[in-house]
């Protein structure tokens, strides 16, 4: 009886684990549904500026954890948001596409609050955590918040570290925010 008890168990947590890992996006607030069928553009912008990581600013984790620079750093910033665009196009269906044009009608501000880039040695990955925040040009509260609980860079699920997983990361994250877009009600 206790082996079955506990198999129970075991059986339950994994299935909470599973369905945790397979959605590391929660709607915080408003609705999602009015980019399903809007067509447009949406201006898209990755803001690192009150990114933590292992509890320091970003540059002093960049250089002292990591053994870079904020130079290299800011040289993948546009591969991000590239990789993040591409992959909003491809899965956005009858949504907006993604432009840098600051003359689009929505703006979708992912505001990265923690980041891990894995070690260097290939072992660990890429993550971030944040917030992905929706306006309508003008407005200075967000129609939409969704939070990032925990975003890994994976490939065919391994673990991708350094800047090459941080491109993956936002590539994924287009993907889970499409799917949250096409699943949210009416």
């Amino acid at each position: 009886m206790k082996k079955l008890c506990l198999l129970l168990l075991l059986i339950v947590f994994s299935g909470i684990a599973a369905t945790a890992k397979d959605n590391p996006l929660r709607l915080k607030s408003g609705s999602l549904s009015t980019l399903k069928n809007s067509g447009g553009e949406i201006e898209c912008v990755i803001d690192f500026s009150r990114t933590k990581a292992n509890r320091k600013p970003l540059e002093q984790y960049i250089t002292e954890d990591y053994k870079s620079d904020m130079e290299t750093f800011r040289r993948y910033e546009p591969e991000m948001l590239q990789w993040f665009m591409e992959r909003w196009d491809d899965d956005i269906e009858k949504g907006p596409k993604a432009t840098t044009s600051d003359s689009a009608p929505l703006e979708l501000r992912i505001v990265v609050k923690t980041l891990q880039m894995g070690a260097k040695t290939g072992y660990g990955g890429s993550s971030v955590s944040g917030y992905a925040d929706f306006y309508k040009r003008g407005d200075t509260e967000p129609f939409a918040t969704v939070e990032i609980l925990k975003m890994n860079g994976t490939i065919m699920g391994g673990a991708v570290p350094g800047f090459p997983g941080l491109k993956q990361v936002f590539s994924d994250l287009a993907e889970y925010l499409c799917d949250l877009i096409y699943h949210s009600g009416k």
